[in-house]
Protein backbone atom coordinates (compact mmCIF):
# COMPACT_ATOMS: atom_id res chain seq x y z
CA UNK A 1 0.00 0.00 0.00
CA UNK A 2 1.23 3.63 -1.20
CA UNK A 3 2.34 5.55 1.85
CA UNK A 4 0.03 8.12 2.97
CA UNK A 5 -3.12 6.91 1.06
CA UNK A 6 -5.93 6.93 1.95
CA UNK A 7 -8.48 3.44 1.63
CA UNK A 8 -11.91 3.88 0.52
CA UNK A 9 -14.30 1.69 1.89
CA UNK A 10 -14.10 -1.86 -0.21
CA UNK A 11 -9.80 -1.34 0.28
CA UNK A 12 -11.04 -0.87 3.99
CA UNK A 13 -13.12 -4.23 4.18
CA UNK A 14 -10.24 -5.78 1.99
CA UNK A 15 -7.60 -4.51 4.64
CA UNK A 16 -10.14 -6.14 7.88
CA UNK A 17 -9.37 -9.33 6.10
CA UNK A 18 -5.79 -9.12 5.78
CA UNK A 19 -5.59 -8.06 9.35
CA UNK A 20 -7.21 -11.28 10.47
CA UNK A 21 -5.49 -13.34 8.18
CA UNK A 22 -2.59 -11.79 10.23
CA UNK A 23 -4.10 -12.63 13.40
CA UNK A 24 -4.88 -16.43 12.89
CA UNK A 25 -1.44 -16.90 10.74
CA UNK A 26 0.52 -15.49 14.21
CA UNK A 27 -1.22 -16.99 16.88
CA UNK A 28 -1.28 -20.36 15.52
CA UNK A 29 2.56 -19.64 14.74
CA UNK A 30 2.91 -18.81 18.44
CA UNK A 31 0.51 -21.34 19.36
CA UNK A 32 -1.25 -18.62 21.57
CA UNK A 33 -3.05 -15.94 21.92
CA UNK A 34 -6.51 -14.02 21.53
CA UNK A 35 -8.31 -14.52 18.04
CA UNK A 36 -11.82 -13.78 19.13
CA UNK A 37 -11.30 -10.63 20.35
CA UNK A 38 -8.85 -9.40 18.00
CA UNK A 39 -11.41 -10.55 14.90
CA UNK A 40 -13.93 -8.67 16.78
CA UNK A 41 -11.69 -4.97 15.90
CA UNK A 42 -10.66 -6.10 12.66
CA UNK A 43 -12.28 -3.46 10.74
CA UNK A 44 -11.84 -0.54 13.52
CA UNK A 45 -8.23 -0.73 13.33
CA UNK A 46 -8.69 -0.91 9.87
CA UNK A 47 -10.66 2.00 9.83
CA UNK A 48 -8.44 3.92 12.10
CA UNK A 49 -4.78 3.20 11.12
CA UNK A 50 -5.95 3.23 7.19
CA UNK A 51 -8.40 6.42 7.32
CA UNK A 52 -8.57 8.35 10.49
CA UNK A 53 -5.75 8.46 12.68
CA UNK A 54 -2.76 10.70 11.64
CA UNK A 55 0.22 9.07 12.21
CA UNK A 56 3.65 8.87 10.56
CA UNK A 57 5.28 5.51 11.04
CA UNK A 58 8.77 6.43 10.14
CA UNK A 59 8.47 8.88 13.05
CA UNK A 60 6.44 6.47 15.77
CA UNK A 61 7.07 9.99 18.23
CA UNK A 62 6.13 12.25 15.94
CA UNK A 63 4.17 15.06 18.96
CA UNK A 64 1.79 15.44 16.32
CA UNK A 65 0.25 12.07 16.02
CA UNK A 66 -2.93 11.16 17.05
CA UNK A 67 -2.93 7.94 19.80
CA UNK A 68 -4.53 5.30 20.35
CA UNK A 69 -4.90 3.25 23.60
CA UNK A 70 -5.80 -0.40 23.23
CA UNK A 71 -7.64 -0.76 26.68
CA UNK A 72 -8.14 -4.59 26.16
CA UNK A 73 -4.21 -5.44 25.67
CA UNK A 74 -4.71 -9.21 24.62
CA UNK A 75 -5.88 -8.14 21.35
CA UNK A 76 -2.72 -7.12 20.42
CA UNK A 77 -1.76 -9.43 17.39
CA UNK A 78 -4.09 -7.28 15.43
CA UNK A 79 -2.83 -4.26 17.28
CA UNK A 80 0.71 -5.57 15.89
CA UNK A 81 -0.73 -6.87 12.35
CA UNK A 82 -2.53 -3.34 11.82
CA UNK A 83 0.87 -1.19 12.66
CA UNK A 84 2.99 -3.67 10.54
CA UNK A 85 0.68 -2.84 7.33
CA UNK A 86 0.73 0.83 8.46
CA UNK A 87 4.76 0.64 8.02
CA UNK A 88 5.81 0.62 11.58
CA UNK A 89 7.86 -2.14 11.15
CA UNK A 90 8.21 -5.29 8.85
CA UNK A 91 5.62 -7.68 7.95
CA UNK A 92 8.08 -10.21 8.84
CA UNK A 93 8.09 -9.25 12.46
CA UNK A 94 4.55 -10.44 12.79
CA UNK A 95 6.42 -14.39 12.56
CA UNK A 96 7.88 -13.06 16.45
CA UNK A 97 4.68 -13.26 18.45
CA UNK A 98 5.22 -14.01 21.44
CA UNK A 99 8.86 -15.09 21.01
CA UNK A 100 11.54 -14.35 23.74
CA UNK A 101 13.31 -10.96 22.82
CA UNK A 102 10.59 -10.13 19.87
CA UNK A 103 8.90 -6.63 19.96
CA UNK A 104 5.77 -8.32 19.81
CA UNK A 105 4.63 -9.81 22.90
CA UNK A 106 1.22 -11.06 24.32
CA UNK A 107 0.25 -7.34 25.51
CA UNK A 108 1.47 -4.07 24.02
CA UNK A 109 4.76 -2.73 25.20
CA UNK A 110 5.33 1.24 24.75
CA UNK A 111 8.94 0.26 25.15
CA UNK A 112 9.87 -2.22 22.82
CA UNK A 113 7.34 -1.93 20.11
CA UNK A 114 7.00 1.01 17.47
CA UNK A 115 3.60 2.83 17.33
CA UNK A 116 2.77 1.91 20.67
CA UNK A 117 1.66 4.70 22.70
CA UNK A 118 0.98 3.03 26.07
CA UNK A 119 1.63 -0.47 27.99
CA UNK A 120 -1.91 -2.16 27.93
CA UNK A 121 -2.95 -5.67 29.81
CA UNK A 122 -5.67 -5.29 32.20
CA UNK A 123 -8.90 -4.66 31.02
CA UNK A 124 -9.87 -0.90 31.37
CA UNK A 125 -6.58 0.32 32.17
CA UNK A 126 -6.83 2.02 29.32
CA UNK A 127 -9.55 4.54 30.18
CA UNK A 128 -7.68 6.29 33.08
CA UNK A 129 -4.36 6.45 30.72
CA UNK A 130 -6.11 8.08 28.22
CA UNK A 131 -7.60 10.39 30.40
CA UNK A 132 -4.31 11.22 31.50
CA UNK A 133 -2.64 11.09 28.32
CA UNK A 134 -5.19 14.08 27.05
CA UNK A 135 -5.15 16.06 30.40
CA UNK A 136 -0.88 16.08 29.99
CA UNK A 137 -1.23 16.99 26.21
CA UNK A 138 -3.27 20.31 27.48
CA UNK A 139 -0.62 21.51 29.77
CA UNK A 140 1.58 24.35 28.52
CA UNK A 141 4.67 23.21 26.53
CA UNK A 142 3.35 19.64 26.70
CA UNK A 143 5.78 17.17 24.55
CA UNK A 144 5.26 13.63 25.78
Amino acid sequence: MPKNRLLTVPELQDMAYILRKDVLTMVHDAGSGHVGGSFSIAELMAVLYFKILRIKPDEPEWAGRDRLVLSKGHDAPVFYAALARAGYFGLDRLKTLRMRGSILQGHPSKHKTPGVDITTGCLGEGLSAGCGMAAAAKLPGARF
